[in-house]
């Protein structure tokens, strides 16, 4: 399961990469928020004709997006026990962009505690698999790195590092399945499917791509032995800043733990 930002393709996406796009994911986006200008300004959704096509060329378009630039946010990534205990951490999101590729790096933790510190790296280039790299405690102070399993959560949070890179959307089946609204916003219901889902992670997952940005509004994955979703993903508040919409917060369910995780951004606020 971004900042809202240009692009080096025409699709427009919210900067924040993976979701959270989970995954294109964690910084403030730039959105309009009611239902009234959502109609003015997204483009009408033609029908689908053949959905896998148009699944596959949908997801092409997400994962191969390009950012025009650096960039950097800040937040807090709260988690909440099923019985309702919360834990909070500071997080940064970095972006650097390269000719071939461009890389994402969560920092989750207090750097002066280094033992708790985690530091997961997203590589996304073009036409392959996302590389990831996390780094853990005093290892993530002295760059040793390892290859973490996709179903590995971000500090012991709801966010997975599949969720965070948008691994979905590499999966071999992609489906358009309908036009809706969502959150106010038109947009195009997208399943993915895998035939080889790994241990304890998803079989597939359905996403809410806003027709306007190509942002995802909302996300449900689902496990391998039901039709429930495992786990549910959305967009939260939005505030208006210098008169543009920036996301405030969005939250990851996980309906089978009873737990949920809650990304809070630092707004960008013009100096007083």
């Amino acid at each position: 399961m971004t900042l809202h930002m240009k692009l080096r393709a025409p699709l427009r996406l919210p900067a924040w990469p993976g979701l959270l796009a989970l995954l294109a994911l964690l910084a403030p986006v730039v959105l309009p928020s009611h239902a009234a200008e959502a109609a003015a300004v997204a483009p009408p959704a033609s029908p689908i004709l053949d959905p896998e096509k148009e699944g596959m060329e949908l997801a092409v378009k997400l994962r191969s997006a390009f950012p025009s630039s650096d960039s950097e946010v800040r937040g807090v990534l709260e988690t909440r026990t099923e019985t309702g205990r919360s834990r909070k951490q500071p997080l940064q999101c970095t972006i650097k962009v390269s000719p071939t590729n461009w890389v994402v790096t969560y920092r989750a933790g207090d750097p002066v505690e280094q033992e708790r510190l985690e530091v997961l790296t997203i590589v996304h280039t073009p036409g392959q698999p996302n590389a990831y790299r996390l780094e853990l405690g005093t290892n993530a102070a002295a760059g040793k790195t390892s290859p973490p399993a996709v179903t590995t959560p971000l500090a012991g949070s709801d966010f997975w590092v599949l969720d965070l890179g948008l691994d979905f959307l590499h999966w071999p089946v992609q489906r358009a399945l309908r036009a809706e609204m969502s959150r106010g916003r038109p947009a195009r219901v997208i399943e993915s499917v895998t035939p080889a889902p790994v241990a304890g992670g998803y079989t597939r997952v359905l996403s809410w791509i806003d027709l306007e940005t190509g942002g995802v509004l909302q996300a449900e994955a689902f496990g391998m032995q039901t039709n429930r979703p495992l786990k549910k993903f959305a967009l939260g508040s939005f505030e208006k800043v210098a008169g543009q919409w920036q996301l405030r917060d969005m939250r990851m369910r996980n309906l089978k733990a009873g737990t949920q995780s809650e990304l809070k951004f630092e707004l960008n606020k013009p100096a007083e």
